[in-house]
């Protein structure tokens, strides 16, 4: 839950608004989701190379050319953060609504 708290931390400090985490774990598995929004395109992409190096991502960041829904997968965690009118329209805090997490 540490990495979740300091993952939402950065996103807060780099003006990412609406940012919401779930947990989707199971009995078997560990997920959590963090949902995040960006106010432009050239801020997602920003963030995205901030959130890259500081956690040594090797894996693809899915959506990053466009910046309008940018999604990492980590163990355990995916993240998403997307410009307000996509979030608007795929609506995944509708999805995961029973599964919100309050962080402390």
């Amino acid at each position: 839950m540490d990495k979740i708290k300091e993952l939402v931390g950065l996103l807060q400090a780099n003006k990412m608004k609406n940012v919401s985490v779930y947990d989707l774990s199971s009995a078997d598995e560990e997920k959590f989701v963090i949902l995040s929004t960006s106010a432009k395109a050239i801020d997602s992409k920003k963030l995205a190379d901030i959130i890259a190096e500081k956690y040594h991502y090797d894996g693809k960041i899915e959506g990053y050319n466009k910046g309008e829904w940018i999604v990492f997968d980590f163990v355990g965690l995916t993240l998403h953060i997307f410009l307000a009118k996509v979030r608007d329209k795929y609506n995944l805090d509708k999805l995961y609504k029973p599964k919100k997490v309050v962080l402390k």
